[in-house]
């Protein structure tokens, strides 16, 4: 959880550097919780994308790669 500015304040230097930290990782780390359902659908998709390419001849697979990998 974020401090308020003043708490912030009344904190010794190096303690109001960890909590700045502690604060930065906690953001970062629910930016991340908010990226795995996201993750999940690109993975399913290719994964899809993969098996429906087993099906097709060496030459289309090629073709089909040039297309996808941008």
């Amino acid at each position: 959880m974020a401090y308020r500015k003043r708490t912030l304040r009344s904190m010794l230097p190096v303690t109001r550097k960890v909590a700045r930290l502690i604060g930065e990782v906690e953001s970062t780390q629910r930016r991340l919780k908010n990226l795995i359902p996201e993750l999940q659908r690109m993975e399913l998709e290719s994964r899809a994308m993969l098996e429906s390419m087993k099906g097709l001849p060496e030459n289309d697979r090629r073709e089909e790669e040039l297309f996808t990998s941008n």
